[in-house]
């Protein structure tokens, strides 16, 4: 089962309420650029990512973020999808790690065709919970799916020089 696993690529300051540090989009595949906040209630976002190569049956969706905070129990951050047509509440994550963790929300539901993969964006809110600040420095979209029978004896037969 292939599994494509993208960072985000886009970020287009539908929401900006949280500190932004480096390069947008802020999020991509680097330890310079993150961002934070130490505020209740305060929304970070659009982000999309690059368009999928998958195709066929999808097994699994989910949406990974690389956080940490400042205080155990300070606060998660709540993570919003949209899917081409209305923004859903998918989960929250954070407030477990005093250092950068992965953590991951399975979106499956929310994303249950190609084309709402593709429309993908996110948005997050700080829920705080006590004192203590809240960063985010990564985040990825990633889609395990089995491609049809076809397609996997041709990826065989390519592989072995017929």
């Amino acid at each position: 089962m292939p599994v494509e696993d993208v960072y985000t690529n886009a970020f287009d300051a539908s929401r900006v309420a949280w500190v932004e540090t480096g390069v947008s989009p802020y999020l991509h595949d680097t330890n310079i650029d993150w961002i934070g906040t130490n505020i209740a209630n305060v929304e970070e976002g659009d982000w999309a990512f690059p368009v999928s190569a998958g195709s066929d049956a999808i097994n699994s969706v989910k949406v990974r973020l690389e956080n940490y905070v400042t205080a155990l129990g300070c606060g998660l951050v709540r993570v919003y999808v949209w899917n081409g047509a209305i923004w859903s509440l998918a989960g929250s994550v954070g407030g477990a790690s005093l250092v950068y963790a992965w953590e991951e929300i399975d979106v499956s539901a929310i994303l249950n065709t190609w084309a709402k993969i593709n429309a993908a964006k996110v948005y997050l809110k700080y829920a705080r919970l006590l004192n203590g600040s809240q960063y985010v420095r990564r985040l990825t979209r990633k889609v395990d799916y089995t491609p049809a029978a076809g397609v996997v004896l041709r990826r065989l037969l390519v592989g072995v020089g017929l």
